[in-house]
């Protein structure tokens, strides 16, 4: 991959992380509705998450990881080192907060009956199957794991066999995860077609620029023009409004996602192709690039039950101060653990080599491989 495509998509990756963060920040309780518009975005910054993973998984699997159980591993690894630690770290988190501020607890956010449940659905990345929506206590944004871990699993079935079992596996797969998840798989599978077509060349440079910034216009003006809010409204009249946002819960805004995905598959091919002429640019910053992006599944992950256990001790939301306070603490706060969970990545690598091969060997699986 291009050096400079490399980094873009790593300042694209913390772009959309820090997005959700403030998706979150922008509920009326936590910021006093001074950042209102900012809720809109929430499902297209996690459709950036979805073709960007499809295309990195993509990019690994061709490059870095040559077997099943090489790419097994590897992607186990990478879920469960942020998940589990997130995991436990959200139920500290919330149970300090519900400690301070037990009233702040009880809304819909939090969610923590059954919790043996709700933890063996988070681990196992069965929390989104079908029309369930197992939300492990106060972390909603874990949510999109449980669309992920499936993508990779069907992902693995069609790149790892062949003939007739590559299909009957994938079909499987798919009939397990169910309909909501299948619902916004083809966004990332998107991202598996756009490295593979960035792969055969780079279109030139100037239509390269008109997909960069076009794809940039376009999604300000699908955006801007309330679009994707009447596509929602339709499609709640023509399936009901009850099992839009009940039964396919997340995957509410489906048909806005078919346009949200193609655009930032238009705009990732033209990055590729201007790669070379800002690359430059973006090496002054390599060091700070790389670094603020090992946190970004960590940033995801834990900035919900941080942003409210902030807001049960208590601050003052209508200041825009103290709002941007409470982003930088979160921010900040993920960025720190980000970098210490980073560091299991080979840890989890290496004891999951052991548990499939029976006995403590070095293996290929344990260099790096970033996602």
């Amino acid at each position: 991959m291009k050096r400079g495509l490399s980094l873009y998509l790593d300042v694209v990756r913390v772009s959309a992380a820090l997005a959700v963060v403030v998706t979150h920040l922008a509920y009326p309780e936590l910021s006093g509705g001074m950042l209102a518009p900012w809720r809109l975005v929430g499902n297209d910054a996690v459709m950036v998450f979805f073709v960007l993973s499809g295309f990195v998984i993509a990019y690994v699997s061709e490059q870095k990881v040559h077997t099943l159980r090489e790419y097994s591993i590897s992607r186990l690894a990478r879920l469960w080192s942020v998940a589990v630690p997130a995991l436990i770290l959200t139920i500290a988190l919330d149970q300090l907060g519900r400690a301070l501020n037990p009233a702040a607890y009880a809304h819909w956010w939090y969610q923590a009956d059954d919790p043996v449940h709700r933890i063996i659905s988070a681990l196992t990345f069965t929390n989104e199957i079908w029309f369930s929506s197992v939300r492990p206590f106060s972390n909603g944004p874990y949510w999109s794991l449980g669309y992920e871990a499936w993508y990779y699993a069907i992902f693995a079935a069609l790149a790892y066999f062949g003939g007739w079992k590559r299909f009957a596996i994938a079909a499987v797969l798919a009939l397990i995860a169910g309909p909501k998840i299948l619902l916004l798989m083809p966004i990332w599978f998107l991202g598996v077609w756009t490295y593979r077509r960035t792969k055969k060349g780079a279109v030139d440079f100037r239509t390269g620029l008109a997909l960069f910034f076009g794809s940039i216009l376009g999604y300000a003006l699908f955006r801007g023009s309330g679009l994707p809010v009447a596509l929602l409204a339709d499609t709640e009249a023509t399936l009901g409004a009850g099992f839009v946002n009940q039964g396919l819960h997340f995957s509410n805004e489906f048909v806005a996602s078919y346009v949200i995905g193609p655009l930032v598959a238009a705009h990732f091919i033209g990055a590729h192709a201007i790669a070379d002429r800002f690359g430059v640019i973006l090496e002054r910053f390599k060091g700070a690039i790389r670094w603020a992006a090992q946190s970004t599944f960590t940033i995801y992950l834990l900035h919900y039950p941080l942003l409210r256990l902030i807001g049960a001790i208590g601050y003052d939301e209508h200041s825009a101060a103290n709002v941007a306070l409470v982003f930088l603490i979160v921010a900040g706060t993920c960025f720190a653990i980000g970098t210490v969970i980073e560091r299991t990545k080979d840890a989890w690598r290496k004891g999951l080599d052991a548990i499939l091969v029976g006995k403590r060997t070095e293996s290929p699986i344990s260099r790096e491989l970033e996602t």
